[in-house]
């Protein structure tokens, strides 16, 4: 089964936005249903139907996101909070506390106090909150963990264990 999933900011041209969405399309389990990409309505709204998010879906803000997935009964199992560091705070709380599940890009919140918040609301609202950590995905962090577990399974193997 996919997960309908949304994501804010990751426009056209940004970073991170194709890093989601190969990321999402890799291993099949997710399918971009909802979308506000851009800090430009037209613009946001029309890349989104580029990538086959459907017009009632292309949003022109996170707001517009908000309101319109809440009201939905097919809505977006997950949102993807792609935007300006500044803002992941207010965002990623919004979407907690209306029920979705939300996956936060690095830094998560600019502080503290901001990160206690979103833990507290991620579990009263009984939703998971994550922060994207993808360097594990990484060809080379690969190998240097094969590598690494190489060298404890040899080095562990050299070794007579003295038991008494």
């Amino acid at each position: 089964m996919k997960l309908n999933w949304g994501m804010i900011g990751g426009g056209e041209g940004s970073q991170i936005g194709p890093a989601h969405r190969l990321g999402a399309q890799a291993d099949g389990n997710f399918n971009l249903a909802a979308a506000a990409l851009d800090a430009d309505p037209v613009k946001g709204r029309a890349y989104a139907q580029s990538l086959g998010v459907a017009p009632d879906r292309a949003y022109g803000d996170w707001r517009e996101m908000l309101a319109g997935e809440t009201a939905r009964e097919d809505r977006i199992d997950l949102v993807t909070v792609a935007t300006p560091n500044a803002t992941h705070y207010e965002i990623t709380k919004a979407f907690l506390e209306a029920g979705f599940h939300v996956l936060c890009e690095k830094p998560m919140t600019m502080t503290v106090e901001q990160g206690e918040d979103i833990v507290r609301t991620a579990r009263a609202a009984g939703k998971i909150c994550a922060v994207n950590y993808c360097y594990s995905a990484y060809p080379m962090v690969r190998q240097m963990r094969a590598m690494v577990e190489s060298l404890c399974i040899k080095s562990v193997g050299d070794h007579d264990v003295d038991h008494s």
